[in-house]
């Protein structure tokens, strides 16, 4: 019996991939519906933040855990935020002399589809919020550099990279379309 298909199984590797897996599902979707753009920018938000955090965990678990701002018991700890995450993938002490080296725009992304695409996203409130669907598309491209360095980087335990770098791909051919 295949444990996975009696209970909801989850840790920081399938977490990754399932984000990674429903990125692509909603990307896939948008012809249908441009709501979908909403569900690809929360998945691939999740989904490189997950794989940052992997990488990182790999390396030192603990650089990816910062004291609780509202406790003030020391072992309370809550995740570093992505773009704190994304911040120590640069860094040499935090990838053991191997960091992300940004090209291009991808800084400048990682704020864009935190802070205004997917905040908005997720913590959606009580106003009108519109834009051109391919704004998804020019803010995600970039980041697909990111996901594919985290892929290349991370030990996979079983068949996870070659899953990743497929849907990597699938998401790479479909963004390259739609980019004005």
């Amino acid at each position: 019996m295949d444990i996975h298909k009696k209970y909801l199984i989850l840790d920081e590797e399938r977490n990754a991939i399932d984000y990674l897996n429903r990125a692509v599902e909603f990307l896939e979707k948008i012809d249908i519906d441009f709501v979908y753009l909403k569900w690809f920018t929360i998945a691939f938000h999740g989904a490189v933040y997950s794989f940052v955090l992997l990488v990182l965990q790999e390396i030192h678990s603990d650089q990816i855990y910062q004291d609780k701002k509202t406790s003030s018991h020391p072992l309370e700890r809550e995740l570093i935020s992505f773009k704190a995450a994304y911040e120590l993938l640069k860094t040499n002490e935090s990838t053991m002399d191997d960091p992300y080296n940004p090209t291009g725009d991808q800084d400048i992304c990682v704020k864009e589809i935190n802070d205004q695409i997917r905040n908005q996203m997720m913590h959606f409130r009580p106003t009108v919020w519109a834009s051109e669907p391919w704004y998804f598309a020019r803010a995600s491209y970039p980041l697909l550099d990111v996901l594919k360095f985290c892929i290349d980087k991370y030990r996979f335990k079983d068949l996870g990279k070659e899953v990743a770098l497929r849907n990597l791909a699938k998401i790479e051919k479909i963004l390259a379309r739609h980019i004005k």
